[in-house]
């Protein structure tokens, strides 16, 4: 009955408008259209196009003729008593209420008013209003440490623990039976075993997890259309009013999506590599690109691919020995072929063994990642080169990487005039750094070549030196030394605040004597629109002595458990 009253008064008005066009000057605003429904009523408003389908609804037609009725233009002012009103459903979210807002301060014939049942006003923003203005994605999620990774709609629908904030339970309470509203999402999943929650998808963080719907995970790009948690936004109300705002807001340029795939870059950080020893001859019995036939999914489709390579190619490398006691390390040439294949776009220097060949063989390398179009950190050809960051812009993106190497030996450091790993000193140059990167708007990702420790569970320095990285405005603070896959955790003090990871473990290397030393994680940066949006982990076992495959949904599930119970939380 609300549909149809509505419907026949945006007719009704529309024709008016026509006949004064056709025979007086234009004419100001009607009296208020609407009355503000109930909840109820307004989950019977009409649906709006989706950005899928853009086009508006047909324009009314003059019941004598059969042609389009004009609207009033939408450039006539109306006079200077007179307003046209608006109020905005508390079903829309906060970041598009504040676009909308913005909108309205910026043209003089609009004014906001505020939700009241029963209040006259002449357009309403609401969910499936009539004239499109954006379209919302709204995702599930845990809090970082759910083990499970997905949830299906039917399953969704009777959660027993469902929470969003308030205007997304306003959206979906519908469909939704246990949908609940609560002020602090990430605490409350947090404090409460298998809760989940519906959230706008750019109100993500990364201590949580989110979780794919139906096998659908937003995180990463070509959303398919049929995604069940999107929702349009637009105006309903009196028909000049609104397309008068529809077309403000279009020469506003306002986003019209919280979810802009051209916002998004996806960096994926890994562990040690070192193509050596019974890696190496691996690779030489089935070929150099064997090792990294099933990860190379997850790292060629990233948009900043990194590895962190600890040791020298070396022109006259003998030929790998599987059995071989020896540290001192070096690879042929020839394996960088498994690099380039994987798209790596950014090599870590701070390893233990890069001048094991001496420091020109490895100055030579740096200039062979750089011949292969790759960007380095964490060490360099000189003292000097070593200290630079490795920067990227991609997407709106500022993404830096910084890194150093505490453990040594020494004779792996740079000199102010020979090649090696960066030296951490006390960490007060790379304090500076990560500050300075940070002012300039750069996400930062600081590793460091910290000393072995065969546990998940991280030493007590270690955390205090990681979340160090973090108070000085680090992003994201990862352990590239680890052999053993470590545990993770979240630090913030004051304004500055970062996700860790203590340990990746292993992604290419011949250890397999441990289970620990065997997994490895590729870390998903999921950045958007300037900030850290979410962290996806890849984990897989390493089998053959060189080749991490991905892990079955048990082995997962109990590494992830293991992996969870030693993090710093």
């Amino acid at each position: 009955m609300l549909k149809q009253s509505l419907l026949s008064l945006l007719v009704a008005v529309a024709l008016t408008g026509g006949l004064l066009v056709a025979c007086a000057p234009a004419a100001p605003p009607p009296e208020p259209l609407l009355s503000l429904p109930t909840p109820a009523e307004l989950a019977e408003l009409p649906p709006t196009p989706t950005l899928s389908q853009p086009d508006q609804p047909p324009p009314p037609t003059n019941d004598l003729t059969g042609q389009p009725t004009p609207l009033v233009p939408p450039t006539s002012q109306p006079p200077p008593s007179m307003l046209w009103e608006v109020a905005l459903s508390p079903a829309v979210p906060p970041a598009l209420a504040e676009e909308v807002r913005r909108v309205l301060a910026s043209d003089d014939r609009f004014t906001e008013t505020a939700w009241e049942v029963g209040k006259q006003v002449h357009l309403i923003v609401v969910p499936d209003g009539e004239r499109f203005l954006a379209e919302w994605v709204y995702v599930v999620a845990g809090s970082f440490d759910t083990v499970r990774d997905g949830v299906t709609l039917a399953e969704l629908a009777s959660w027993p623990v469902l929470w969003g904030d308030a205007a997304t339970t306003a959206v979906f309470a519908p469909s939704f039976p246990t949908l609940t509203s609560t002020p602090d999402i990430p605490s409350d999943l947090w404090a409460q075993t298998d809760a989940l929650a519906l959230l706008p998808f750019d109100q993500l963080t990364p201590d949580l997890k989110l979780m794919a719907l139906d096998g659908v995970n937003p995180l990463y790009p070509n959303l398919p259309a049929g995604y069940p948690l999107t929702r349009s936004f637009g105006l309903l109300g009196e028909a000049t009013a609104a397309l008068a705002l529809q077309t403000a807001w279009e020469e506003a340029g306002t986003p019209t999506t919280n979810r802009d795939e051209n916002k998004l870059t996806r960096t994926a950080v890994t562990g040690v590599t070192a193509l050596v020893r019974a890696t190496a001859a691996q690779m030489e019995s089935n070929g150099i690109l064997w090792p990294g036939e099933e990860v190379a999914a997850v790292l060629q489709t990233a948009d900043i691919a990194h590895i962190s390579n600890e040791v020298s190619f070396v022109a006259d490398c003998p030929f790998p020995n599987a059995y071989s006691s020896s540290l001192v390390f070096c690879s042929a040439d020839k394996y960088l072929q498994l690099l380039t294949h994987l798209g790596t776009d950014v090599v870590e220097l701070t390893g233990n063994h890069v001048n094991d060949y001496g420091s020109a063989q490895f100055a030579r390398t740096i200039d062979m990642y750089e011949t292969a179009g790759m960007k380095f950190f964490g060490g360099g050809r000189d003292l000097e080169e070593a200290h630079q960051p490795a920067l990227f812009e991609h997407n709106g993106n500022k993404i830096a990487f910084v890194g150093c190497n505490p453990a040594g030996p020494p004779g792996a450091w740079a000199t102010t005039t020979t090649a090696g790993s960066t030296p951490c000193g006390d960490y007060s140059l790379l304090k500076q750094q990560i500050a300075a990167l940070r002012q300039e708007g750069y996400q930062v990702i600081a590793t460091l070549q910290y000393p072995e420790h065969y546990d998940y569970v991280p030493m007590a320095q270690q955390k205090v030196d990681f979340r160090a990285l973090t108070e000085a405005g680090a992003t994201a603070v990862s352990g590239s030394q680890a052999h053993h896959v470590a545990g993770f955790g979240f630090y913030k003090n004051g304004k500055n605040g970062g996700f860790i990871h203590y340990g990746p473990g292993n992604l290419f290397f011949d250890q397999m004597d441990m289970m620990g030393t065997r997994q490895t994680v590729v870390a998903n940066y999921i950045f958007y629109d300037g900030r850290l949006l979410s962290v996806n982990l890849w984990t897989g076992l390493i089998e053959s002595y060189a080749r991490p495959r991905l892990m079955t949904a048990e082995e997962r599930a109990a590494f992830l458990q293991t992996l969870f119970a030693a993090s710093d939380w």
